[in-house]
């Protein structure tokens, strides 16, 4: 599927170099647990398991109804723990007492991809268009975990994908991936034929 756009390793590098503060946060966490962005600005400290390394992603804040508990890695707690004030109610704390809003990390994501040299402009529209957005940032995180060899139905468990043909559909953009299966079967015609 031609449609699926992510960032490859030396992408996600990239704007890894530019984020501090709260937007290396921000980039940690849509990074790492592969969550939407509704997801994650809804995140409370207390859904956060720091012991077991999860982030418990509540049914009711999530687009299939499922609750699911995603694991974080120790990097993406410890910048958590970091950045936690006393009294904080949420993951990512607003102006107010909610929590920051999605066009919040959209412009985020959007700056930080600017400031990486990995954002697409249009010359004839003159416009920005959006390469790296917190989305793209998810579809990364499966294509990247593919690359990486963690098993499909992790993968999807993880980022919360209701159909494990879902989750597939990524490895048509990962076509190493099917040679790597392929030869670690060592499929193919015998040498004497």
């Amino acid at each position: 599927m031609d449609s699926i756009k992510y960032l490859d390793s030396i992408g996600i590098s990239s704007l890894f170099s530019v984020a501090k503060g709260r937007d290396r946060l921000v980039l940690l966490c849509l990074y790492d647990l592969g969550c939407r962005v509704g997801e994650l600005v809804t995140t409370r400290i207390s859904d956060i398991d720091f012991h077991n390394g999860f982030v418990r992603i509540q049914s009711n804040r999530t687009k299939t109804r499922h609750f699911r508990a995603s694991r974080v890695c120790q990097t993406t707690l410890q910048a958590i723990q970091e950045s936690i004030e006393p009294g904080q109610k949420w993951l990512l704390p607003g102006r107010s007492s909610g929590h920051l809003c999605t066009k919040t990390v959209l412009r985020t994501i959007d700056r930080l991809a600017e400031e990486a040299g990995i954002q697409e402009v249009s010359p004839r529209e003159k416009l920005t268009r959006k390469k790296v957005t917190p989305h793209i940032l998810r579809h990364s995180h499966v294509v990247n975990a593919l690359m990486a060899g963690v098993p499909v139905p992790m993968i999807q468990k993880q980022v919360g994908h209701k159909r494990l043909s879902t989750t597939e559909i990524y490895a048509t953009v990962a076509p190493a991936l099917v040679k790597e299966a392929y030869d670690l079967h060592g499929f193919g015609p015998s040498p004497i034929l």
